[in-house]
């Protein structure tokens, strides 16, 4: 009879299991509809990194745990009615995507101009707060932590009073926001790192509407911005893997990135925003047979010419001083980028596989 496990002396049990973990560092392989993961690990990360910080920290194929407690796994199809989270990346399509949810009747939570955000009250409600103009939204506020743990108390996601919540901080409103008991969806409209950079530093030196303006840059060359004024570094993999915006990201932290992305995220692209809007819609379950979603696809998509909250500006040429300053910041962000245009490709069938009695409108 062969030797069971139970028999092995400790040494060798040791043995055996960091040769295992050494081996699933290297290469895992997971399944949406019986595909191979498209994570193959980097081979510049040590040994000590993969049978230590990475096994320890991440058991569970390195899928962040506030995703991986809280949220729907992509290879479950959605159900009649799921709460979505949707992580708003700053100039990456979100305000618009937001537009379209609003046009569509979805109760949104995000944030509110605080002349009728009505975040005083003491009880979670539903309005619309602009009247005519349409918009059911929830009177909490997810661009803050405050504001997301008031969110908490209030038992937004449990209350059934959301349909859609738009965070910047997708860990924390992962963890605080949702349970086990109330898991979600997450989506997300990504665009190239570098892009959405030159595009936030045109944009802030003239929208003085925005807490974040910033008029001082206006007589700036981006590529004085890039050297002296960017703070920003690799903050796709920093919100993935849990880490604050001052702390270092590395190889650990873009793998934990990928991992969570591939097997929770439902993504979506800023140049490819019809057909992102369209999958999420099948996610989302919404009715596209209903006569109000149908006029809201034509209002944003039925004349080639999609309305965003887009801002003019010159195109940085990859190659040139100031996007090479910005690639060097935010390497781990770029390798994430490129990932996920692999998984949106990956992800057109399996999404489709989700249609019952869909939505296939054409517009």
């Amino acid at each position: 009879m062969a030797a069971s496990s139970a028999t092995l002396s400790p040494p060798r049990r040791l043995a055996v299991l960091g040769f295992l973990a050494s081996i699933l560092g290297f290469m895992t392989f997971t399944y949406y509809d019986n595909s191979a993961s498209l994570v193959s690990m980097d081979e510049t990360l040590s040994q000590r990194q993969l049978t230590s910080e990475w096994i320890q920290r991440h058991p569970q194929r390195g899928v962040s745990v506030w995703a991986r407690n809280n949220f729907r796994p992509l290879s479950t199809a959605p159900g009649e009615r799921e709460i979505v989270l949707f992580w708003h990346l700053p100039k990456s399509g979100g305000s618009t995507a937001k537009s379209i949810y609003r046009c569509m009747d979805q109760t949104i939570a995000s944030r509110l101009n605080p002349t009728v955000s009505r975040t005083e009250e003491e009880d979670l409600i539903a309005f619309e707060p602009y009247g005519e103009r349409g918009g059911k939204f929830v009177n909490v506020d997810m661009t803050t932590k405050s504001g997301m743990l008031r969110a908490e108390r209030l038992g937004l996601v449990a209350s059934g009073k959301v349909d859609i919540l738009f965070a910047m901080d997708p860990s924390f409103a992962g963890e605080h926001l949702f349970d086990e008991q109330h898991k979600g969806r997450i989506l997300c409209l990504f665009r190239h790192p570098i892009e959405r950079l030159e595009s936030k530093f045109y944009y802030l030196q003239k929208a003085d509407w925005e807490k974040t303006y910033r008029p001082q840059w206006e007589n700036m060359s981006i590529l004085e911005w890039a050297t002296s004024q960017n703070k920003e570094s690799n903050v796709m993999v920093k919100n993935l893997a849990g880490l604050g915006f001052h702390d270092t990201a590395t190889k650990v932290e873009l793998r934990v990135a990928m991992r969570t992305i591939e097997k929770r995220f439902v993504v979506g692209l800023t140049d490819k925003m019809q057909e992102s809007i369209r999958r999420f819609n099948i996610v989302m379950n919404v009715d596209l047979t209903a006569p109000r979603n149908q006029q809201c696809m034509r209002r944003f998509f039925g004349h080639g010419n999609l309305k965003t909250n887009s801002n003019s500006h010159p195109k940085l040429e990859p190659g040139s001083p100031a996007w090479d300053v910005l690639a060097q910041e935010n390497a781990l962000d770029i390798q994430l980028y490129e990932y996920i245009l692999l998984l949106f490709d990956q992800q057109r069938e399996l999404i489709n596989s989700y249609a019952t009695s869909i939505n296939d409108y054409n517009f």
